[in-house]
């Protein structure tokens, strides 16, 4: 029986293309109307997963969404047969059909917010799905995740929120901007929400995701003890540079908590009031990039901090980070000082390329949770990875999915029977029944 760390990743669906919807995300807008290779990008997934599992780490996974949204279109006034939706909208809006194609799913940090039971004041771990208020291609998401989080965890051990209500004040992006301090993953821990905006007015190049608004009410409903808890403000630069997400310039796993200089606003003072809070300081590493050595662009063109960090079989702490890495100088000099002064003594590398072309590194891929052994035996064992599982993935992979998909292939009605195809296959396999909407109709 297991307990501790334990991550689901999103599959990438089969309509993994990019259509550069992300604001403020500037691998995103970099690499838009380029050719995606669907094929290609949920077996890099899925390879990252299997590192996982041979480190010891159970590896569960998410499913796609449904893409296309054909009642998304149906909301924006499309109506018809489904080729005639998706017709009309290629020709009407490009960007409505693009949204309704997003394979953004696949970043399972932004599913939800998790907060073990051992941090909650009622011990029941409290998950709540996040709205995505600020992308609207993203914000179609919200209700399939509350659906399928329900299929996965056990309503007598996970209370599973609604998404919050959306609103401008409230907008939610889920784990990308939350992090967890703590001497052991099942030990009681510091959480930390970070937000890019309140009810100020900022001067900013790019959106602010988060709002603290949206953080505080996460806090209260998990039943948080306040006096763990705390908020910190991203850093405008940060936001103006490309960290859409905190979890590009900020990460933490146990004791382990590692940050650019310029990743929050008064993080000297907001910094020191956690180390103070929590009982045994020495014990606890404080990694604070200078800009000077690693500078804020090349800190987010490379995606060092977006990766993930987990202990490791030895006790010791292993770094997975994307290979892009290794393309800058300053990154390598870095890591060389971190082996030597941290506990992160092993550094593994994943090529994650159609993922980081779109903005996403291996922390965006995982949704981490931590879970007591009683917990890990009340999660759906279907959604949990293992050899037979990995194969019959790869086969169905390797004989459906696209090598090479363009955006003017998302007005191809074949796309849409290809792609249902592909999701009626899995709750096949995944023993769910009937959860996508075409499947009921």
């Amino acid at each position: 029986m297991y307990q501790g760390e334990l991550n689901f990743d999103g599959l990438i669906g089969p309509t993994h293309n990019y259509s550069g919807l992300s604001e403020g995300n500037i691998a995103s807008s970099k690499n838009s109307k380029k050719t995606s290779n669907p094929k290609k990008a949920a077996l890099q997934g899925l390879k990252k997963m299997k590192l996982l599992i041979e480190m010891g780490i159970p590896q569960g996974i998410f499913l796609p969404h449904e893409r296309p949204s054909l009642s998304f279109l149906r909301t924006q006034g499309f109506s018809g047969s489904d080729a005639d939706i998706v017709g009309s909208a290629a020709k009407i809006s490009s960007l409505l059909l693009n949204q309704s194609y997003s394979a953004s799913s696949m970043w399972a940090a932004n599913a939800a917010t998790f907060s073990p039971s051992v941090d909650c004041q009622d011990a029941i771990a409290h998950i709540t799905p996040a709205n995505l208020f600020s992308m609207q291609h993203r914000r179609i998401e919200a209700n399939f995740t509350y659906q399928q989080l329900n299929l996965i965890f056990k309503s007598s051990h996970f209370k599973i929120h609604k998404p919050i209500k959306s609103t401008d004040l409230m907008s939610d992006e889920g784990a990308a901007n939350h992090l967890r301090i703590t001497n052991s993953h099942l030990k009681k821990g510091i959480q930390v929400f970070v937000y890019g905006r309140d009810t100020s007015k900022e001067s900013l190049n790019f959106v602010a995701r988060q709002s603290r608004a949206a953080s505080e009410y996460i806090a209260n409903s998990h039943k948080l003890d306040m006096k763990q808890t705390f908020f910190l403000k991203q850093n405008m630069k940060a936001i103006n540079s490309g960290s859409f997400h905190n979890d590009i310039v900020s990460l933490a796993t146990e004791n382990v908590f590692i940050f650019h200089e310029e990743a929050f606003e008064d993080s000297k003072h907001k910094i020191q009031k956690i180390k103070n809070s929590l009982k045994a300081q020495e014990d606890n590493f404080f990694i604070e990039i200078s800009k000077n050595d690693i500078p804020l662009d090349i800190l987010v063109n490379s995606y060092l901090l977006n990766s993930q960090l987990v202990r490791n079989s030895s006790g010791d702490m292993t770094f997975i980070m994307p290979t892009e890495v290794n393309n800058y100088s300053e990154c390598k000099e870095w890591l060389v000082w971190i082996k030597e002064n941290t506990p992160i003594k092993d550094f593994k590398y994943v090529d994650i390329k159609q993922s980081m072309m779109n903005g996403g590194g291996p922390a965006c891929l995982r949704f981490k949770i931590v879970v007591n052994k009683d917990e890990f035996n009340n999660i759906n064992p279907n959604f949990l990875l293992n050899p037979d599982l990995i194969k019959r993935l790869e086969v169905l992979i390797n004989n459906s999915y696209r090598d090479n998909l363009e955006i003017r292939d998302l007005s191809d009605p074949e796309l849409i029977n290809e792609s249902y195809t592909i999701l009626d296959n899995l709750t096949q396999i995944f023993k769910t029944g009937s959860i996508y909407s075409f499947q009921k109709e």
